[in-house]
């Protein structure tokens, strides 16, 4: 009953102890406010990104050229490329995507939106500068409409909260569940060494999920699963160090269990509870193993001698 018992606590601590670590890891990751940027700057480059503001761009550099003009529509996606690597455009896009990333985590209330004429006016200076005899034709920047896949986010200003509330009460009761499991075992380096193998598989999964599967993404022919995977190895900078130092801990508990139980192997066996190590000479009246001798036995014993 007792090493059962001894089991369960462990276990649950071990549960405790990853939820711990995963709510922690999403508070300073994709929940962390100073990603925001990070976050920003890369899908700011990213394909799924560009693609659907130069596909807007080139709609309406396209409908504000005059019927019969010698610009292919080839020409004119060519441009709207290139005017998103303009200072302009780029910024415009950058602070969209920020106030995305902001809102989802309850850090901007406005609506989210994007500032389409400096990327407009980007796009009609890269026709102009590529095709100057058109300037004519068109006088100005033409009206343009973007729709970015971030800006339909939802608002999720009480998820950070909650996950830094969950965290550190599932801290608490991986620390006491343990604690009691440990204390409650009979084979203690066992249940040190569960926790230690825990650990290191803890630091090394997060290497898998958060380092090693964006990356696998980013590598992908699909621009939205590219556009994730950029995301999460623009997110996981600060978890890089507690993961390092999540396995060398995992690395550390492992040796120690495996040194207790050494050490508990080497110790000299321990006399019984209930006298020396050599046995007691034999009580009058009583027998060798500590029973009485019934009293008439006795009488006749002393009779004979």
């Amino acid at each position: 009953m007792r090493r059962v018992s001894a089991s369960v606590m462990v276990t649950l601590g071990l549960v405790a102890a990853a939820v711990a670590w995963w709510a922690y890891a999403a508070r300073y990751t994709v929940l962390d406010s100073e990603r925001s940027a990070r976050i920003a700057d890369v899908l700011v480059t990213q394909p799924v990104i560009r693609d659907a503001v130069a596909e807007g761009l080139s709609s309406a550099l396209q409908e504000a050229l005059p019927p019969g003009s010698p610009v292919s529509p080839e020409e004119v996606d060519a441009v709207a490329l290139r005017a998103l690597d303009d200072p302009r455009a780029k910024e415009a896009l950058r602070g969209t995507i920020l106030n995305s990333h902001r809102r989802l985590i309850g850090e901007y209330d406005g609506p989210v939106s994007v500032d389409v004429s400096p990327i407009a006016e980007a796009g009609y200076d890269a026709l102009m500068l590529a095709r100057p005899d058109l300037a004519e034709d068109l006088p100005e920047a033409p009206p343009l409409s973007v729709k970015l896949p971030t800006q339909n986010l939802p608002k999720m200003g009480w998820l950070p909260e909650r996950t830094k509330e969950l965290s550190g009460m599932a801290l608490f009761l991986a620390v006491a569940f343990l604690g009691l499991g440990l204390a409650a075992a009979s084979d203690r380096p066992r249940a040190l060494g569960r926790a230690g193998r825990w650990a290191l598989r803890a630091g090394i999964g997060w290497a898998v999920f958060g380092w090693a599967l964006p990356y696998a993404l980013t590598l992908v022919g699909e621009p939205r699963l590219a556009a994730l995977g950029a995301i999460g190895l623009a997110t996981v900078g600060p978890m890089i160090a507690p993961a390092v130092l999540l396995v060398g801990t995992g690395i550390g508990t492992l040796l120690g269990a495996r040194a207790w139980r050494l050490a508990l192997v080497a110790l000299p066996p321990v006399p019984p509870s209930g006298g020396p190590w050599e046995p007691a000479p034999p009580t009058p009246g009583r027998r060798p193993d500590g029973e009485r001798v019934p009293t008439h036995l006795v009488g006749s014993s002393s009779r004979q001698r």
